[in-house]
């Protein structure tokens, strides 16, 4: 079924919610990636930092070095079909609706691939996450807890920063 499609009634907020989501999950994976040491994309550099810095205020040993190591490597082999894959959707979906008409149905389909592609990179996340926690010490949980944190409280108040009208964000559209 295809519709005309109006801008009016298409609604920006699900599909930023998405790309916010896509965006994140694919930081997480650079690192990842970064740590499997084959990345040669964009944001290498910050990935390494972050898995380095890590690694040192955590003191972990070479052991546990390696253990992580190797479950990045597995988590990565499974990563990177799906971001592929989610790659591919992206594709599609910008060239539905160029010539004005909105086919649902294809949407859909898409839309269904993107979210059960989503769906295994949490938990490939989550099981990553789980799997370097049992190689760390009791102490070292806690530390790594304390640090994401801060990391996270420092992201939260750039985005409120952002949200303020700070630097890098962009001018609020004018009231209705």
């Amino acid at each position: 079924m295809s519709h005309r499609l109006s801008l009016r009634s298409l609604s920006l907020r699900p599909l930023a919610v998405i790309a916010a989501l896509t965006l994140a999950v694919t930081g997480a994976f650079g690192s990842v990636a970064y740590a499997a040491g084959r990345d040669h994309g964009p944001g290498r550099f910050l990935a390494g930092f972050f898995v380095k810095r890590m690694a040192a205020e955590l003191n972990l040993t070479e052991d546990q070095q390696a253990q992580i190591r190797q479950i990045l490597e597995a988590e990565r082999a499974a990563v990177e079909p799906l971001m592929k894959q989610l790659k591919a959707g992206r594709d599609q979906l910008r060239t539905l609706g160029a010539d004005g008409f909105f086919n649902e149905a294809q949407v859909r389909v898409i839309a269904q691939q993107q979210a059960q592609a989503m769906t295994e990179l949490i938990v490939s996340k989550e099981r990553a996450k789980a799997r370097i926690a049992a190689v760390l010490t009791p102490e070292q949980r806690e530390r790594a807890k304390q640090i994401m944190e801060r990391f996270r409280q420092r992201m939260q108040n750039r985005q409120e920063f952002r949200g303020r009208g700070g630097f890098g964000s962009a001018p609020l559209p004018p009231p209705m």
